[in-house]
């Protein structure tokens, strides 16, 4: 445009110094019968307007040819701004949980997003939160088939939607489907670690885990937590305990969880003895209440032994409810019974362990006083089903004892039990 206001500009120029130097040129034409004398100027100006019109015609022609390309492109634009605003305001009520209004906003003029698969992909999930598994499914199909060159980033969607769903098989299957895509990818080997936590695959967690902490997949604290997670199940499966205690490496053979696993197994195998050496030594440099609890269960001749040192872990830590009941437990096995129920008695006031109650009912029968033994088992059973154990009256423990054998209470003891029966209870270990 400019170069045609140019051209015209010096052609009328032009024009106007002809006329001045020769003001009486003219042109002469001959139309059929007819002359037509034009000046000079004039037959420039003339030449002028027609080309003007001539280009004017040309540029409606051609803005009417275009017209359709035109009105379509700018549809076009109109859609993708409109797909924007409602992809934005989906993924807001998407944060916010609204998932009926996100699945709509996102699939409003999706088509016409510049990344159609996100829609989807999003749309899918929000889909999932309603329970509707079939338009989830649905969803992704169709963000595969607008980007199939998005597979990882689609198979990766689609195994987080089946895992949260719990469908783990699915969320493996997926996941194989990506292997080649995947092997490189940090988010890929954190979701195949999470789906084979969750099914209990500790060997291929194993393996993962050096692959995981080379592509930093996962926290250094999270990977620390796998591996140990990993030797403590290695314990736990183990048929021989002792050779997989022995293949443990030394920093593992010195957490308290091994060594609690471990000494369990030693009970089960009979040699308590052993299984009481490890726990003092283990006690001796850190402290743990499942070591405790598992002393107190010990199998052994001569459980004063045992007791004489319950009770200088206890002057260190009087207010130990587990302490308090492995002691009322090696004093029953020694039949130190009035001991063992001060003991216990402790453990409930401290601590409210419903195994306590237990232990004492065995004390209390063991004295035939099979009305208290009773209603002790009914409170522990109680306590393990509720986190509040019931009132109970001293009418309906004098109710009980009247069923059983009425036997003489000693000085003290119907104060003691009372306040073990009446005892809330806020912890259920056993």
């Amino acid at each position: 445009m400019i170069i045609v206001i140019l051209l015209a500009s010096v052609f009328g120029y032009g024009a106007l110094r002809i006329n001045e130097l020769y003001p009486d040129n003219y042109v002469k034409m001959y139309l059929g019968n007819y002359v037509v004398e034009v000046k000079v100027l004039g037959l420039l100006l003339i030449i002028i307007g027609l080309v003007i019109v001539l280009y004017f015609l040309l540029w409606l022609a051609r803005l009417i040819w275009r017209s359709p390309d035109s009105l379509a492109k700018w549809q076009q634009r109109r859609n993708r701004n409109q797909a924007d605003d409602q992809f934005g305001a989906g993924y807001l009520s998407l944060i916010k949980g609204d998932w009926r209004r996100a699945e709509k906003q996102l699939t409003t003029k999706s088509e016409h997003s510049h990344i159609p698969y996100v829609n989807y992909l999003a749309a899918a999930r929000a889909a999932q939160e309603q329970g509707r598994v079939e338009q989830r499914d649905q969803y992704l199909s169709e963000a595969y088939a607008a980007a199939p060159e998005e597979r990882l980033a689609i198979g990766l969607t689609k195994a987080r939607l089946h895992e949260r769903e719990g469908q783990m098989e699915a969320a493996r299957a997926t996941l194989e489907d990506i292997s080649e895509l995947g092997k490189n990818n940090p988010q890929y080997t954190a979701m195949l670690v999470q789906i084979h936590q969750q099914s209990n695959n500790w060997q291929e967690i194993q393996q993962l885990l050096p692959l995981a902490k080379k592509q930093r997949a996962l926290p250094e604290a999270m990977l620390v937590e796998l591996q140990d997670s990993f030797y403590a199940n290695s314990l736990t499966e183990a048929g021989d305990i002792q050779s997989a205690w022995k293949a443990l490496p030394r920093p593992q053979r010195k957490r308290l969880e091994n060594i609690a696993i471990y000494v369990k197994g030693l009970v089960a195998k009979g040699e308590d003895a052993s299984a009481e050496k490890l726990i003092r030594s283990a006690l001796g440099t850190d402290w743990s209440d499942a070591l405790v609890d598992t002393y107190g269960r010990l199998n052994v001749e001569k459980p004063q032994k045992l007791l004489r040192r319950i009770e200088g872990w206890l002057m260190a830590r009087p207010e130990n409810p587990h302490l308090n009941l492995a002691a009322g437990r090696l004093a029953k096995s020694a039949k130190m019974l009035e001991e063992a129920k001060s003991y216990l008695q402790t453990a409930i006031s401290q601590g409210r362990l419903p195994a306590a109650y237990s232990v004492l009912g065995e004390v209390y029968e063991a004295e035939n006083q099979s009305g208290k033994a009773l209603q002790m088992y009914r409170v522990g059973m109680q306590a393990l089903s509720s986190s509040t154990l019931p009132q109970v009256s001293d009418k309906a423990a004098d109710k009980t004892d009247d069923k059983a054998e009425k036997m003489p209470r000693l000085k003290g003891e119907k104060d003691e039990t009372e306040t073990a029966v009446n005892m809330p209870v806020v912890s259920k270990e056993a």
